[in-house]
């Protein structure tokens, strides 16, 4: 008996839990389009979808993050532009720093994706300065980041693609695949994508630093007078979310093959459904990672299932904000629940 009630009570838990709910609906969209269409299911689009899903979902990672803090960042997606761009741009003016061809060839690629990253940063630290210091909001001074940003990207361009760039980040970087069956397989996107919702996950339930994103979140007057420094929790947000971006532009840019001016346009809707619907409060102090890949793998799943169904591409715009629509509907009803129980 105390075995079932046991069992009972850890059922009861996994089906309390907010992230259930999104896997539960991830799951019936997934088998609605197998039933509608039964390409949908087959290996190759199944890897297609997860390969693809990578890029996204590790800036959604970053998104999420500032989400629970209660700012937003909507540049992300010229600021990924902006990290491929800059990377590829230093790679193709110094002969990543006179190794391409070289054995040495892997380092100095290195090296120019660090040069970019170190750009994204500077992006995330002006995004902070203008919400945190000049105390714009968020909404608005990174809207403002996103047309200044992505117009430095096409002045660097000058809306040209950027190539060609060294094997090492085409064939190594962007090119390789662990082959699962004769259908393809998971990229190294993939498998950095997966890493980090591992890492942040871990970072976000059991560091004091993700508990202070939390408490930034939640109530920021009570967290400072907890003792937590909200500013540098906040400015830490938003320049790791903007590196993460440009990290992501830069692996689109070596599976693609070049530095192509439009990476990222776009992205900020399809990332914050993502977060949103995968359980994110745009209150902030609510969020988790296995939400965040729910919601982004939710999102991917709709685009490519309605495309497969033959759907005017423009309607899946018109599906993702009502689902965002939908999921802060339902998170301030959770919210009133609350504070009525």
């Amino acid at each position: 008996m105390k075995n079932e009630s046991a069992n009972k009570t850890i059922f009861k838990r996994i089906f309390e839990q907010q992230e259930t709910g999104i896997v539960l609906i991830l799951f019936g969209l997934v088998t609605l389009f197998t039933i509608l269409n039964p390409a949908f299911i087959s290996q190759t689009n199944v890897y297609s979808l997860l390969n693809t899903v990578a890029f996204t979902g590790i800036v959604a990672v970053g998104v999420t993050i500032i989400i629970i803090s209660g700012d937003i960042d909507i540049s992300v997606g010229s600021t990924a532009g902006l990290g491929a761009i800059t990377s590829t741009y230093i790679m193709m003016e110094t002969n990543c720093f006179g190794m391409w061809g070289s054995g040495a060839e892997w380092f100095g690629v290195v090296l120019c994706m660090i040069l970019g990253l170190l750009i994204c940063a500077v992006v995330g630290f002006v995004n902070a300065l203008l919400v945190v210091v000049v105390r714009m909001p968020a909404f608005i001074a990174t809207i403002a980041t996103l047309n200044s940003v992505r117009g430095i990207v096409n002045v660097i361009t000058k809306g040209v693609p950027i190539y060609p760039l060294p094997e090492t980040f085409m064939d190594g970087l962007g090119g390789w695949q662990l082959s699962l069956t004769e259908a393809g397989g998971l990229s190294i996107p993939f498998f950095l994508f997966i890493l980090l919702l591992i890492i942040v996950q871990f970072v976000l339930r059991r560091t004091t630093f993700g508990r202070n994103i939390y408490a930034t979140g939640s109530n920021r007057s009570v967290a400072k007078i907890s003792g937590i420094n909200t500013d540098r929790v906040r400015f830490q947000n938003f320049i790791l979310t903007a590196m993460l971006a440009g990290f992501a532009g830069m692996l689109v840019a070596a599976v693609t093959s070049q530095g192509y001016p439009p990476i990222g346009t776009g992205w900020e809707l399809q990332i914050i459904a993502g977060v949103v619907v995968g359980g994110a409060s745009l209150k902030g102090g609510a969020g988790s990672m296995i939400g965040t890949l729910a919601g982004v793998l939710i999102i991917s799943v709709l685009n490519v299932g309605l495309i497969m169904l033959g759907i005017n591409t423009f309607i899946q715009t018109s599906i993702q904000g009502a689902m965002i629509l939908l999921a802060v509907y339902i998170d301030i009803l959770r919210k009133n629940t609350k504070i009525r129980a």
